[in-house]
């Protein structure tokens, strides 16, 4: 499943969200619109500086590992096809 941090106004953000829908993929948001901390936080943890911050979760570990953002969640989802 992918995490999707991402603020409302973004239009990256709806992209990756519609992404998803459009391919039939599991895929949670996390909305950051409320907290300019938490933000920065997440910024830090996966040492991404945009948004959409996009994840890769695995269920059974429980690790969370960085995709990046719209672009490469788009890649990834293409080369996928393939």
């Amino acid at each position: 499943m992918f995490v999707i941090y991402g603020v409302t106004d973004c239009p990256h953000c709806l992209r990756a969200q519609a992404l998803c829908m459009e391919k039939d993929v599991d895929y949670t948001w996390v909305m950051m619109d409320w907290s300019k901390e938490y933000r920065e936080l997440i910024k830090g943890t996966f040492n991404w500086t945009t948004y959409p911050i996009i994840t890769k979760l695995d269920y059974q570990s429980g690790d969370e590992n960085l995709v990046g953002g719209f672009d490469e969640l788009q890649a990834r989802l293409l080369s996928a096809e393939e």
